[in-house]
């Protein structure tokens, strides 16, 4: 096997033993997945057999990550992977259950952090509280989906289907996991003001109550987001559990930040995901990308304010901002007859 075969086969195969639980064997998992003996996984592993297209193909689907290797960082093509969402229902709890499972694969990995620079609040957020996940769940799914059945349908809580909250509320547990590090801005609220006001100005509540209601759940996640920022960790409750560390870490940007971007690090490797079609995403683990992405990243927390740990004033001010922007849509939804 030629030398630079070898190099790009082994750093490919690197990426994954990066990104599999610690506790899962790296030769027990290629045996299994490519249909070999466990003697031809470690064969391939050690670089003594090329991996052939089609193994590659295989690996790149199961991991979801592509075959870009160190050369790939002087060139400028990269190669994303997405799911594809379409408005059957059973598609898009494909769609959560590939988050989860990303999630899960990340929370496992023993050296891991989440940056997000946040267009709009992380979604993770959200699925900590039932009625604005099924707000959300349904303008998704209504909206933007345009699923079958949903035409002219309002939003109703009793409808949100039960299972795939149980899913948002998983996933929502494992982020709680992750040391992660979110870059706010000004505008990073708005969008979910707006969802809430276009439904309510266009009939899709039922009620004024229910929309009052799912603002609420806004507020109240506002408000927990404050609670960790200042303690620097994320948890359920009023307070964090005595043996908890610190895993998050929150920044204004005063810059415009465009898109949601986020930066995983899971093990050695490194993934980065760019909003898509509203709130899908697209990934590519492309190590050349991924550094330009992390520089990005870097540069904008230095020239950002940090909110969370002693910086009470400007936590104050910065949350501040955004409750008042709560209360001027409570009271236009109030004020109407």
């Amino acid at each position: 096997m030629p030398t630079t075969q070898r190099t790009s086969q082994q750093v490919f195969i690197q990426r994954i033993k990066d990104i599999i639980p610690a506790n899962h064997s790296l030769v027990d998992e290629l045996a299994d997945i490519l249909s070999v003996s466990t003697d031809s996984a470690y064969r391939r592993i050690r670089g003594e057999t090329a991996l052939s297209i089609d193994e590659v193909s295989i690996l790149c689907s199961h991991y979801r990550i592509s075959f870009d290797t160190e050369s790939s960082k002087h060139g400028n093509s990269v190669t994303f992977n997405y799911h594809p969402l379409s408005s059957d229902e059973k598609n898009f709890a494909v769609y959560l259950n590939n988050i989860a499972n990303d999630m899960q694969r990340i929370r496992s990995a023993a050296q891991k952090e989440i940056i997000f620079a946040a267009e709009d609040i992380p979604i993770f957020h959200h699925f900590r509280y039932p009625l604005l996940s099924g707000f959300k769940l349904f303008y998704w799914n209504r909206s933007i989906l345009n699923a079958p059945g949903l035409e002219g349908k309002k939003f109703d809580p009793k409808t949100i289907n039960g299972e795939l909250l149980e899913r948002v509320q998983s996933i929502y547990d494992t982020y709680l996991e992750i040391p992660s590090i979110e870059i706010w801005s000004e505008d990073t609220l708005n969008s979910t003001l707006k969802q809430i006001e276009y439904y309510w100005e266009s009939g899709f509540f039922n009620n004024q109550d229910e929309a009052l209601a799912v603002l609420a759940d806004v507020e109240a996640m506002l408000n927990d987001i404050a609670r960790q920022a200042e303690h620097g960790c994320k948890f359920r409750g009023d307070v964090p559990p005595a043996n908890s560390e610190n895993n998050y870490t929150l920044y204004n940007s005063e810059l415009m930040i465009g898109n949601n971007c986020i930066l995983v690090t899971i093990g050695g490797s490194k993934v980065t995901y760019l909003s898509h079609n509203t709130f899908n995403s697209m990934a590519t683990t492309s190590p050349g990308f991924c550094d330009e992405t992390e520089k990005w990243l870097r540069n904008l927390i230095r020239k950002s304010i940090p909110i969370s740990g002693v910086s009470e004033k400007q936590r104050f001010r910065f949350f501040r901002n955004k409750l008042d922007k709560i209360a001027k849509l409570r009271d236009l939804i109030s004020s109407a007859h």
